[in-house]
């Protein structure tokens, strides 16, 4: 059975792009399309190892984990373990469904194949059956995690919220939102977002009047008001974007630390930004944040 070099590459070449992709795109973590080409290069040479007999020894489990280590590395640049270990795990599962969509069309079709040292090959596979197999794969990906979020947005989970700065302590209740992806531009900390009137106490005076008498924020203003206070290290500025507002801007400040708790959660959470909202989150007053489904 003829294998062509080219053909190896080209494969997975793609595969590896449009996995690295979705990786991104549902860890919500951005990178560069040179850094994706980059890594899915390096996974295609990897591949080539089949030529090579004296190397077969980096088919072992841990060159395998060690590469597929570095291509997450090569491909996102993670500043934190956590954030390394959610990419890794997400690639894994979006590599396994794709390699089972993979797997599915093999066996419903002519392909042929070869296995060696754990790695199937495919020989006479088209680039038209590629993108198919990756088609029926990102199908399943998506309906999976539509699924998961519809199932966890049913169960709306209530907690009890506890902001503290310096000596001041806010108490309030949040609400666990799916839908809240937002994350500090600079840290990368997850963002909760908070109604003003319940934490309006924890503000200065010059933040206040701002509230105040402001429907739409110079940020400028904003800055120069704070920039003699000790404040204007807390302040940050959050990007987002909701329906009907493409670039909208939320003031956020980072607390000395969240406490997040319930009969089943208890967590103390330092790493942590609160975005501030002018207006009322729930109609009824049930609750009064929307919390980051990452931190619990």
């Amino acid at each position: 059975m003829i294998v062509y070099a080219e053909y190896v590459f080209l494969e997975n070449f793609i595969m590896n792009y449009i996995i690295l992709s979705l990786t991104g795109k549902f860890a919500k973590y951005p990178t560069k399309r040179t850094k994706l080409i980059l890594a899915s290069s390096l996974g295609a040479l990897y591949a080539f190892i089949i030529f090579f007999p004296s190397l077969y020894f980096l088919f072992s489990i841990l060159m395998k984990i060690a590469c597929s280590m570095l291509i997450i590395i090569l491909s996102f640049t993670p500043y934190r373990f956590k954030d390394f270990f959610r990419l890794i795990g997400i690639f894994y599962l979006i590599t396994l469904i794709f390699g089972g969509a993979g797997f599915a069309l093999f066996y419903f079709t002519s392909f042929n194949g070869i296995v060696s040292n754990g790695i199937f090959y495919m020989t006479n596979i088209s680039i038209k059956n590629i993108f198919i197999s990756c088609g029926i794969g990102y199908i399943l990906i998506q309906f999976c995690w539509g699924y998961i979020q519809k199932q966890l947005s049913k169960e709306k989970i209530l907690m009890n919220v506890r902001i503290k700065i310096n000596d001041e302590i806010v108490d309030l209740k949040g609400i666990v939102d799916t839908g809240n992806s937002l994350t500090d531009p600079i840290s990368k900390y997850p963002v909760i977002i908070v109604e003003y009137n319940a934490i309006k106490s924890l503000l200065p005076v010059e933040l206040k009047d701002i509230f105040l008498n402001n429907h739409v924020f110079n940020f400028e203003q904003v800055v120069e008001q704070l920039v003699d206070s000790n404040w204007i290290t807390r302040f940050r500025i959050i990007p987002y974007q909701a329906l009907g507002t493409e670039n909208g801007m939320l003031v956020g400040f980072k607390p000395d630390n969240v406490l997040i708790h319930d009969d089943k959660h208890n967590r103390d959470i330092k790493e942590i930004i609160v975005a501030i909202y002018h207006k009322k989150l729930s109609k009824t007053g049930d609750y009064m944040a929307l919390l980051h489904p990452d931190i619990i």
